[in-house]
């Protein structure tokens, strides 16, 4: 048989296993055909590989969050300071504090 015969044998055999309600290793043990074998042309003829394949994926940066450094002191006052407050000025401010 030509392979362009078998696969035309495999589509109508999978349409008909479509059509059956049942499960793959059901569909063939019931009508015959090795379950392996009826796995493959069922993966061959819906395009896809036996593996999953790679999906397109867009990566898009993400939006920057504004945070900020809340300073707060027991006596009830809050100082904010941005997040790009140098490490080392803060370290003085701390110090002075």
């Amino acid at each position: 048989m030509v392979n362009t015969e078998r696969e035309a044998v495999w589509q109508e055999r999978v349409a008909h296993w479509r059509a059956s309600g049942l499960s793959q290793r059901a569909f063939a043990l019931q009508e015959g055909y090795p379950v392996r074998q009826m796995g493959y042309w069922v993966r061959r003829l819906r395009g896809s590989p036996a593996a999953p394949g790679l999906l397109p994926v867009r990566v898009a940066p993400a939006s920057p969050v504004p945070v900020e450094i809340r300073l707060v002191n027991e006596r009830g006052w809050t100082l904010s300071l941005p997040n790009d407050v140098p490490a080392n000025w803060l370290a003085e401010l701390m110090r002075a504090l």
